[in-house]
């Protein structure tokens, strides 16, 4: 038994938002926030997020990378 999902269901097999851990599918819309202190996502910050899940990620994205506060 394969681990992936089955490959009829959309969105199984590309990005996961990393806030709702939801499938993005292609007819969403996605944002990909980006955190200094966590350029390759291992904390779980950085990533692709559904547009409506980014918001307020994004916001502290900003200010945190603008304060370049990197203790987050």
């Amino acid at each position: 038994m394969p681990l992936d999902m089955a490959p009829d269901r959309e969105g199984a097999n590309g990005p996961w938002c990393a806030s709702c851990k939801a499938p993005i599918t292609k007819a969403q819309r996605s944002v990909r926030v980006q955190f200094d202190s966590d350029p390759h996502g291992f904390r779980g910050l950085t990533g692709e997020y559904h547009e409506a899940c980014s918001k307020p990620f994004a916001s502290l994205a900003h200010v945190i990378n603008v304060t370049k506060f990197s203790r987050f």
